[in-house]
């Protein structure tokens, strides 16, 4: 006897809203829920009496200057020259192709991991005994570019050589004290405006000098990423044969990767840059300046 299963969790409204605002809403995770990684005050103003309190906030989406990638590769051999001279030879391969991307010698570095003995068994009269069967080197390639179009080719240019682990691919930009600094001056601006209005509207009057604390975060890319699951229904198979034979088939399986999701931009006075579509670093700055009102009036 045969019967089957269906999982269908989503009705037809449903689908019809994924459509439109990406699978992302059906993961577990909350679409709307806000980035963990601000550490910055919320945006608000407050007065009374004695004091208004304004915060600012500002985001900055800032295309890398540079890129450095990682990658990493081994070679097993029964003895420690051998294993050096074949991973050498494999490195610089690599290394020389890489002249065609006009990547310069002193933007590539070779990073020594290790060097390990590695072990085998051999199995005789139902025994099995360990023995030292070579060695292992690894050592991994660093290389930085200041063009990301790059990074794919240097990625295939590694695969002839059999080096195929990307360790990591870090961005960098050349000036964060200017970033920082423009970002300061835009707050400044915002803080202005917002104290005007708000001294206009309540009849408030600032004296003396305000007092004030700023927070600056940096947000790069490889802590912006989360998981992601392709939501589609899956078919399950539950056979009976006899009372020995029964087994449950699953028909098909969900598709797992990853996507980018910087700061949440719901709490911001300013996003600089807000569309920006390639991925980059992410700049906040926060500024809390607290105000003193004349009481007298």
């Amino acid at each position: 006897m045969k019967t089957k299963l269906f999982i269908a969790c989503v009705l037809l409204s449903s689908t019809v809203n994924a459509q439109i605002s990406g699978n992302q809403v059906m993961g577990k995770e909350g679409y709307n829920s806000y980035n963990k990684n601000s550490s910055s005050p919320k945006n608000s103003i407050s007065i009374n009496d004695n004091h208004l309190v304004v915060n600012v906030k500002i985001l900055l989406n800032n295309k890398a200057d540079s890129f450095t990638i990682m990658l990493g590769t081994n070679e097993e051999a029964e003895t420690v020259a051998t294993c050096n001279t074949n991973i050498n030879k494999r490195i610089n391969g690599f290394t020389n192709d890489l002249n065609s991307l006009k990547i310069k010698k002193e933007n590539i570095y070779i990073d020594f991991i290790s060097q390990m003995k590695i072990y085998d068994y051999s199995l005789e009269n139902n025994k099995a005994e360990q023995f030292q069967k070579g060695f292992e080197i690894k050592k991994n390639i660093i290389i930085t570019s200041n063009n990301i179009n790059d990074i794919e080719k240097i990625i295939s240019h590694a695969s002839k050589y059999e080096i195929y682990d990307i360790i990591k691919v870090d961005y960098a930009n050349d000036d964060i004290l200017k970033i920082r600094s423009d970002l300061f001056t835009e707050a400044l601006a915002i803080a202005e405006l917002k104290k005007e209005t708000y001294t206009k509207a309540f009849r408030k009057r600032i004296i003396g000098t305000p007092n004030a604390t700023e927070n600056f975060g940096i947000y790069f890319p490889k802590t912006q990423y989360k998981k992601y699951q392709a939501y589609e229904n899956s078919e399950i198979e539950t056979l009976y044969r006899n009372q020995n034979q029964n087994f449950i088939k699953k028909l098909a399986r969900k598709n797992t990767t990853y996507y980018y999701e910087g700061q949440d931009t719901s709490d911001f006075d300013k996003v600089i840059n807000a569309a920006k579509s390639e991925i980059g670093i992410q700049y906040e700055l926060s500024i809390t300046i607290t105000y003193k009102i004349d009481t007298s009036l």
